[in-house]
């Protein structure tokens, strides 16, 4: 049996003075298949993760920011409801580097996308047609509108189109792979301006 109440506890080494240990009222909230806990998504300077908060007794999204050491909240949509749904069926995402909340149940794929960065008021919403899948976990669309995620009990990827329909599956087998998850990032053959005059 999978227990789900898992107590965040964060431990901040620092060489920074004041910086100590620091237990915090949140309880993880989303789960691998395996019940570990989902790891955070980095944006922003942050890494951030969807909790619950056993004190304001509220899902919230916290944002630990690596270079100031500071935690934080940010509110989520006011119709985003997970109570009917199991832990492995909503989760936070990256979509065009905004952070994004998503829920799936049997008919849809719930998403929302905050537009501005802590701004409750920012947050938009959009439904699209759930993959005909169980334990579909949502990781990113393409740029056509496809839905591009994980199958848990099937250890792959698959996309499906904007109807939901199976487009393409690609399974993976890896060592240890409970431990495995997946994010999608975007890697650049570009380099900033150094702010040096080089000829």
């Amino acid at each position: 049996m999978i227990d789900f109440d898992i107590t965040l506890d964060f431990e901040f080494n620092s060489i920074k003075p004041g910086k100590v240990a620091s237990h915090l009222p949140y309880e993880s909230i989303t789960h691998s298949e395996n019940g570990l806990t989902r790891v955070g998504l980095f944006l922003n300077g942050a890494i951030h993760w969807l909790v619950y908060n056993y004190e304001t007794r509220r899902d919230v999204i916290i944002a630990f920011n690596l270079k100031e050491m500071t935690m934080s909240e940010i509110t989520l949509p006011n119709d985003f409801d997970i109570w009917y749904v199991s832990p492995l069926d909503f989760d936070i995402l990256v979509l065009n580097g905004l952070i994004s909340v998503w829920v799936s149940d049997v008919v849809t794929v719930k998403i929302w996308v905050m537009q501005e960065y802590t701004v409750h008021s920012s947050w938009t919403f959009s439904m699209h047609p759930a993959p005909q899948d169980n334990h579909f976990s949502l990781i990113s669309f393409t740029n056509c509108g496809d839905i591009v995620g994980i199958v848990d009990h099937e250890r792959g990827l698959k996309k499906f189109n904007n109807k939901g329909h199976l487009l393409e599956h690609d399974s993976y087998h890896i060592c240890f792979s409970e431990r495995s998850q997946m994010a999608v990032y975007t890697e650049s053959l570009l380099s900033f301006p150094s702010g040096t005059d080089e000829a």
